[in-house]
């Protein structure tokens, strides 16, 4: 009788309790669905790397949080096919994004910071360029869009694309990290099962509380806590037609009592106060609703729909992660708002992680280029929060005022000019384009630094340079793209005027090497001037990596450095 081989087949409830016992393999876990993880997802399925993402909410938090989305991270977004929706998720296009300081919103006004709107900025940017030239820097330059809009599109679109799942309803309980691998434990909370994750790679991003950061025993370095707050989520239907056609988006209350900031989250009916209490003052609130009209200064009809305590923090983790598990977001830095950097700079960490991590699994990232990223990214994240620090603690001189500053006559018109001169240098806090383009990667292990000394670092203001480290600036070029558009994909080599052609040295090596380099020439004088140099290697997040006016003897050793290949 001939040998007949028998096979076993599982039914289908048999294969799937099969297939959940068996461990998850992904390369990259990301620990917290936040707009950081969701933006990390976003990337690397951008970059074809597959992920799962883990969370323990099955619903978007709606209380608002984050609300500006700055100028970096909205080049970010432009790379990813998602700026415009990005600003479609927030106020209309033709909202002017004003912020003014008022004694109550809709009584006397003391100063106001004019924002232009994204209609404004599309149809007159070159005319405003001319009043401020940082304007010209990018093709953004505010957008008012919430965290919660923004998580739900960001949701919407990584849910879409199959490198990356989603696991929400889904916490983190423990995770071990092995010389080629991370194993972490999942808890569904809804059903008591647990699921274990085993991946390349292991990123926190699971905020202030975070689980990943506790595992890895990081401590986190800093000022601590700043001060109380109590943010109020309302809704205010007729408020926006009491302001009238002068509305701006974001309103500083200065009147004894009510010290804080009211911001529109769409527009038109929705808003939040965020009630600041200087030192010394009861954090206390027995009725927010009248606190809300006192704020205003009209007793309108008021909806409150959600109020949350909070503390102003100003904290750093004393390091990244480890040589698998890494930590962004808030998880490694801690903010008080002012300024509106924490989402912001969370957003620049993934995407100095995506590439890394991306060239690693592919092979020609080197053994150096994953360490880089507590070299590059904690400095920022170290003179971010202590920035936004500074601001917090101006903004509290500001509401330090006699309590004549609603005086109508003499007194207290000249209480109010005396804070009015106070406050133009605030600008830096509403419109911070040099805390958002203007950081540099110093020092880096792979960069190639040409012995240039930095420029200053100022906040309200921004000089583009190809210097090494440095964002690679924005031009228009004569196809309609920005030079922003270029990069993303591996290395580029722009070679510009009469370097052109010079670059075959760089094209070799890299093929050599296995590593992705386009080599791009740009023969516009006023670009050409504007990168400096007639050669800029660029890296796939948009920093400069080397620069100079005639390729280098050995290219391929300057590719090793930038790859995390080089010595050292």
């Amino acid at each position: 009788m001939p040998f007949r081989a028998w096979y076993f087949q599982p039914g289908a409830q048999a294969l799937e309790n099969i297939m959940r016992s068996s461990p998850i393999e992904t390369s990259v876990l990301i620990v917290g669905a936040g707009p950081v993880g969701l933006t990390l997802a976003a990337d690397l399925a951008w970059r074809g790397v597959d992920c799962v993402i883990v969370d323990p909410r099955t619903a978007i938090n709606p209380h608002p949080r984050a609300i500006s989305i700055g100028v970096r991270s909205m080049e970010h977004f432009r790379r990813l096919g998602l700026d415009q929706r990005v600003i479609d998720a927030g106020v209309p296009r033709a909202q002017a994004l004003d912020v003014v300081y008022v004694t109550r919103m809709l009584d006397r006004e003391i100063h106001r910071f004019e924002i232009p709107s994204i209609d404004d900025l599309a149809s007159r940017g070159e005319e405003l360029a001319r009043s401020v030239p940082e304007i010209a820097a990018s093709p953004y330059y505010k957008t008012w869009t919430a965290q919660a809009p923004l998580e739900r599109l960001l949701l919407d679109h990584v849910e879409a694309r199959p490198p990356a799942r989603v696991m929400s309803g889904w916490r983190l309980t423990t995770f071990s990290e092995a010389a080629d691998s991370v194993e972490a434990t999942l808890f569904e909370e809804a059903t008591g099962e647990r699921r274990t994750v085993r991946a390349a790679y292991m990123v926190g991003c699971d905020g202030a509380s975070s689980a990943v950061r506790a595992g890895l025993g990081v401590p986190l370095s800093g000022r601590g806590a700043l001060g109380s707050a109590l943010g109020l989520y309302f809704r205010a239907p007729a408020l926006r037609r009491l302001l009238g056609a002068s509305a701006g988006v974001m309103y500083w209350m200065l009147a004894p009592g009510v010290g804080g900031v009211i911001y529109t989250i769409d527009g038109g009916d929705e808003w939040v106060f965020n009630r600041y209490f200087a030192p010394g003052e009861a954090a206390r609130v027995d009725d927010p609703v009248a606190l809300i009209k006192a704020a205003i200064g009209r007793d309108i009809d008021v909806e409150l729909i959600s109020a949350l305590d909070w503390t102003p923090r100003q904290l750093v983790a004393n390091s990244y992660g480890s040589r698998r598990v890494f930590l962004a977001g808030d998880a490694c830095h801690l903010f008080v708002p002012t300024g509106g950097f924490g989402m912001n700079t969370g957003i620049g960490d993934v995407v100095d992680l995506a590439w890394k991590i991306e060239a690693t699994l592919a092979g020609w990232g080197g053994a150096r280029l994953l360490e880089s990223y507590d070299a590059e990214r904690r400095p920022i994240g170290l003179r971010n929060t202590l920035e936004a620090a500074d601001n917090y603690a101006r903004s509290g001189d500001i509401f330090a005022q006699p309590a004549h500053v609603e005086d109508a006559g003499p007194v207290g018109e000249a209480t109010r000019a005396a804070i009015g001169r106070l406050l133009p240098p605030k600008i830096k806090h509403f419109a911070p384009i040099g805390v958002h383009l203007g950081y540099r990667y110093e020092g880096s292990p792979i960069i190639v630094a040409d012995g240039t000394p930095a420029p200053a670092q100022e906040a309200a203001s921004y000089a583009p340079t190809s210097r090494p480290g440095h964002r690679a600036p924005h031009a228009w070029l004569a196809s309609g793209q920005s030079t922003l558009d270029l990069f993303g994909r591996g290395f580029v080599l722009l070679s510009f005027g009469d370097g052109a052609g010079g670059g075959e040295a760089f094209g070799a090596a890299a093929r050599a090497k296995g590593v992705p380099l386009r080599m791009e020439t740009i023969a516009d004088p006023a670009v050409s001037a504007l990168y400096e140099r007639r050669f800029v290697l660029v890296r796939p997040d948009g920093h400069v990596a080397w620069r100079g006016n005639a390729p280098p003897e050995d290219p391929g050793a300057i590719l090793d450095i930038a790859r995390g290949a080089g010595a050292g």
